[in-house]
C-alpha cells in the first residue's frame, strides 16, 4: 500500500513540474491576447484555474474516501466490542 502511494506522489510530483512550467507561457497569451482585443486569453485562464483546482479536488475524494473507511472500521469495532459485553 505505501508502495502504491509513493508512486502516486512521485507521478504526481513529475507531471506538476511540467504543468507549472507552462502557465508563465499561458500568462503571456492571455495578456497578449487581452492587448490584442481577443477574448481567447479568458479560456487560457479558466483553463488555469481547473489545472490549478484539480489536484485539489483529488485530495480531498482520496481524504473523504479514506475518512468513510476509518469510520465503518471504527463503529464494526465498537459495535462487536459492545455485542461481546
Amino acid at each position: 500500500m505505501h508502495k502504491k502511494v509513493l508512486f502516486f506522489l512521485f507521478v504526481f510530483a513529475v507531471v506538476s513540474l511540467d504543468l507549472s512550467a507552462q502557465c508563465s507561457m499561458c500568462r503571456f497569451a492571455a495578456e497578449s491576447s487581452y492587448a490584442g482585443g481577443s477574448d481567447i486569453g479568458k479560456g487560457l485562464n479558466n483553463g488555469i484555474v481547473y489545472i490549478m483546482g484539480l489536484p485539489y479536488i483529488i485530495l480531498a475524494t482520496l481524504g473523504f474516501v479514506f475518512f468513510r473507511k476509518q469510520v465503518k472500521e471504527f463503529l464494526s469495532s465498537l459495535f462487536s466490542r459492545a455485542n461481546l459485553n
